[in-house]
């Protein structure tokens, strides 16, 4: 399983720009677009929520991806719909997925 690990600069980007987690953890996951970069092994995921963007810069590192930074801009394209409601569960039951298994390795 993909680990997507925080890094302190994440956090702190996150408090200073008033971005929640929650929102900066859906870009990681479920990014609407994916931009590569050309020269290193790092991408940005965007994902678009009402009228901006959140990017999350991402590199990955032996199947893990580590999220260096976070921002937000304006999004002036068309209105997104709201995530269908399977995709909604899916994804609450696998964040809950995720933190059993987080717990039965920590113990």
């Amino acid at each position: 399983m993909i680990e997507i690990i925080w890094t302190n600069h994440l956090r702190e980007r996150t408090r200073e720009r008033g971005i929640d987690p929650g929102l900066v953890d859906r870009a990681i996951r479920f990014p609407d677009k994916v931009e590569k970069s050309h020269t290193t092994n790092s991408s940005k995921h965007i994902k678009i929520i009402g009228n901006r963007q959140i990017v999350a810069a991402v590199k990955r590192d032996s199947g893990n991806w580590i999220v260096t930074s976070v921002w937000q801009k304006p999004y002036y394209g068309p209105s997104l719909y709201k995530k269908p409601l399977l995709e909604r569960l899916i994804y609450r039951f696998v964040l809950w997925l995720e933190k059993i298994i987080r717990r039965s390795f920590n113990h």
